[in-house]
């Protein structure tokens, strides 16, 4: 099965959700677990998500994505189209912020 955006992929130590594929590279989002520290980024995953995703409840995508290789990733499950839709925005929202810190950083504001 071919990497596509939306499904949940298995890594060594976590699992994370695709946002894009572009050739031989992915962008990902981990999934985060309910003890994990929240971060502006999150995005909790409804009920029906964590199962269609093949995840327990209470987890949440951390909407900050980051490239990894397309070769051999395990597909496990999919959210809904709803879901990545959420996650679009939730990542627009933090590079926003991130651009705002960086240009407050430039100016070198105390």
């Amino acid at each position: 099965m071919s990497l596509q955006r939306g499904h949940v992929v298995q890594f060594a130590r976590y699992r994370a959700v695709c946002v894009e594929v572009r050739g031989r590279k992915a962008f990902v989002c981990k999934v985060i677990q309910p003890d994990d520290l929240w971060h502006r980024a999150d995005l909790p995953l409804d009920w029906l998500d964590c199962l269609m995703g093949g995840l327990t409840t209470s987890l949440r995508i951390r909407c900050w994505p980051h490239t990894v290789r397309n070769h051999g990733l395990q597909v496990v499950g999919e959210v809904s189209p709803a879901c990545m839709e959420r996650v679009d925005l939730m990542i627009e929202k933090e590079r926003g912020i991130r651009a705002l810190e960086e240009k407050w950083r430039d100016i070198g504001l105390n």
